[in-house]
């Protein structure tokens, strides 16, 4: 099947609005990131984004752009692909076009109708509302589930900020992930754009030179350089007065750079921290194994049911 149609609409929105590309990839990532390979429901398959209750989870919060962007998609090229496909598919396609590498795409999953959905899911007709690992009860991941208030504040961080590290750890285990995917599918994903008070809570892009650019770059610093050059001496906790969430900020070059809690947990603790420098090290490993953890997360719960695109 030939989708450059939908492959030119999306990059024609991304060369008129260049932030556009962070926020269609982080929509994919949480389109597919609700997966429970223990149920065998979640993710992708579905289309179930297009379900208030998905919607309205607050880890969803400023994805009108990305809705608005596959409506007329959809409405130009009805019969194409399903919306549960352009969903991914515009991940996919802002990877490639931030710089990023280009990761093989398979479509040929499919959207609910509201009968399917609720036989799957239950009213809500979507995973959201059994997260067990976000207060929210989504099943995406927390940025910050509190520290350990039975944790001495001279403790190491990776036992004060453990409900954080636990967290990320089972949301991952969840889907099927081991620590090395993990790793590479959060740098993968805040390599790119900024956080938003208004929408998140949070304040400030990761890596500020080049937020809508593939930046974990083959050779010299980038954003993986935030963390093996600053995350133990220069990066200093903040609480945000307009919204008292917690994160952590150093200045480089006159530019703030950010880092939320689960940011942080990458390099406090050790088995994660392990990967981090050893992807700082191995910059091409990590290209090749971040997009083999993208293709994974992206085909969640689609095994034996889609096909290559040629």
């Amino acid at each position: 099947m030939d989708l450059s149609p939908a492959r030119f609409l999306i990059v024609e929105a991304l060369d008129n609005d260049h932030e556009l590309a962070p926020l269609l990839i982080r929509f994919s990532w949480h389109c597919c990131g609700t997966y429970d390979a223990e149920k065998k429901n979640g993710g992708s398959n579905g289309g179930t984004m297009r379900f208030e209750a998905e919607r309205n989870d607050p880890e969803n919060a400023g994805f009108e752009k990305a809705l608005s962007l596959f409506e007329k998609v959809k409405a130009k090229h009805p019969d194409l692909l399903s919306f549960a496909d352009l969903y991914v598919l515009g991940g996919y396609v802002a990877i490639e076009w931030t710089g990023g590498p280009h990761i093989p795409f398979s479509y040929g999953r499919v959207d609910y109708d509201d009968e399917k959905a609720k036989s799957v899911y239950g009213d809500l007709m979507c995973p959201f509302g059994d997260g067990k690992h976000n207060p929210h009860g989504s099943r995406l991941p927390a940025a910050d589930m509190g520290r350990n208030q039975r944790c001495s504040m001279d403790a190491p961080k990776r036992l004060q900020e453990e409900p954080t590290i636990s967290a990320i750890r089972k949301t991952f285990t969840r889907m099927g992930f081991n620590d090395r995917e993990t790793v590479a599918l959060i740098l993968l994903g805040h390599q790119y754009g900024q956080c938003h008070p208004d929408v998140s809570g949070f304040d400030g892009p990761w890596y500020a030179f080049a937020p809508n650019s593939w930046n974990i770059y083959k050779h010299g610093l980038g954003y993986l350089s935030v963390y093996t050059m600053g995350a133990d001496s220069r990066m200093r906790l903040v609480q945000l007065q307009q919204t008292g969430k917690r994160q952590f900020e150093q200045n480089i070059g006159g530019a703030k750079f950010m880092m939320l809690v689960a940011d942080m947990a990458l390099w406090w603790d050790p088995d994660y921290r392990k990967h981090v420098e050893d992807f700082d090290q191995h910059r091409f490993q990590f290209e090749r194994e971040a997009a083999a953890s993208w293709k994974k997360l992206t085909e969640l719960g689609c095994e034996g049911f889609l096909t290559l695109e040629k």
